[in-house]
């Protein structure tokens, strides 16, 4: 290989974060991208809902995207790893940007249709991979100390978008159907200029000839199913997000059997993100205090305890409480994962391993959003909630059952170290 996938050894003095200006531009792009989309998000399957009536076409949505991004993941790792990121970034911006002024544009001209809601999700299912070129470029242009720093501000970034994008996409929902998703295009504008805006370092860009990656496509599927620690880790999260996700749409579809406002809805869902954001604080001293397998295990362990909160309380305050109870679990397990796969790996592998990582976070969810969807068609929220609970209940007895995940240690000389 080639200096230009090296580590960033072109970074001698350490400049804060702060003071970072590609750091700062990556990390506003990605407020603007995630703002947008969390507020597009909750509008989706609203706006079908209110064409349709059908909790089962509202999930559709949501299936079709999913199952989009399953099957572009482990080609995008590929071309992460062999080409520019900054280019591959202002391309999924751009189709973005496209995607949500074409369902805006399409609304004002009294033309929207569920067909077209789901070919937008097909398109920005099948670019959402594009979005771990930032996590990736972001670990290139900060020092290697400042990495996990780095990682806990991209959390605190991820949950405030998500806390206030449900309730203001819920708002502007309520306002006009097309306001969400001319907000989203706005966004990606935003977004769009950010990355334009990028002067990265020599190293961290790609030599599309020279730079050929070793091992193929399904080099970062091989790497995790090789190393126990990273397979438990990827099962059991594949487990938590099986179950997990759909939640969101069994609550939307409650909430709206109890004839309850979209911004009301929207600020349930986001109770998650508000846990996430109370959580964010406490992920530097547990990553300290507790080894990696018992962070996920006692995250799984919160998650399924919440879910079945949810379940038995079919009351918008205490599924906002219990949302954010899980929620501030995320920032942990998250930062865990990435430290524990992402650090252990070289940087010219690491497209490919975070793609192969984010199928096995991803394959599950679209079986389980059609079956809660297929659930919600003929049965109440309450019973498909008690099934979800009861597969995350599996995620925490697979998670403990895994003795090396138990006895894995942090990673103490990892490629960033």
């Amino acid at each position: 290989m080639t200096a230009t996938t090296a580590e960033p050894a072109a970074i001698t003095d350490v400049v804060p974060l702060r003071r970072n200006r590609n750091f700062n531009l990556l990390w506003g792009g990605s407020v603007a991208a995630m703002l947008g989309l969390s507020t597009a998000d909750i509008a989706f399957p609203l706006v079908i809902l209110a064409m349709t009536g059908s909790p089962l076409k509202s999930g559709l949505f949501a299936t079709v995207q999913l199952v989009a991004t399953v099957l572009a993941t482990l080609p995008i790792g590929q071309l992460m790893d062999r080409h520019d990121r900054r280019r591959m970034l202002l391309v999924s911006e751009s189709v973005r940007l496209a995607a949500g002024t074409g369902v805006a544009a399409a609304y004002f001209a009294g033309a929207l249709s569920v067909w077209q809601l789901l070919a937008t999700a097909a398109v920005l299912g099948a670019i959402q991979p594009f979005a771990g070129a930032r996590t990736l470029m972001i670990r290139q242009v900060v020092a290697p100390e400042q990495i996990r720093d780095a990682l806990t501000r991209e959390q605190l970034r991820n949950h405030t978008c998500e806390l206030t994008g449900p309730p203001l996409g819920g708002a502007l929902f309520a306002v006009s159907r097309a306001l969400p998703f001319l907000f989203s295009a706005i966004s990606s504008l935003v977004s769009l200029l950010s990355v334009l805006f990028l002067r990265l370092p020599e190293s961290a860009m790609r030599a599309d000839a020279e730079d050929k990656p070793e091992g193929g496509v399904l080099l970062g599927l091989k790497t995790i199913l090789r190393d126990p620690v990273m397979r438990a880790t990827a099962l059991s999260l594949c487990l938590v997000n099986m179950a997990g996700y759909p939640i969101f749409l069994s609550l939307i579809v409650r909430m709206h059997q109890q004839h309850a406002a979209s911004g009301a809805t929207g600020l349930v869902v986001a109770a998650s993100a508000a846990g996430g954001l109370l959580g964010t604080p406490l992920a530097k001293p547990l990553l300290r205090a507790l080894r990696p397998g018992w962070v996920l295990i006692a995250a799984c362990l919160i998650f399924a305890l919440t879910n079945f909160g949810m379940t038995f309380f079919a009351n918008p305050w205490a599924d906002a409480a219990f949302l954010a109870a899980g929620g501030a679990a995320i920032p942990s397990a998250v930062v865990m994962v990435n430290v524990l796969i992402l650090q252990a790996v070289p940087d010219e592998q690491r497209g490919r391993t975070a793609a192969a990582l984010e199928v096995f976070l991803l394959v599950g969810i679209p079986a389980g959003t059609l079956a809660a969807s297929a659930a919600l068609q003929w049965f109440s929220p309450t019973v498909t909630l008690s099934g979800l609970s009861l597969v995350m209940s599996l995620a925490v007895m697979y998670a403990l059952s895994q003795r090396a995940l138990r006895a894995a240690q942090w990673p103490d000389a990892a490629p960033d170290a």
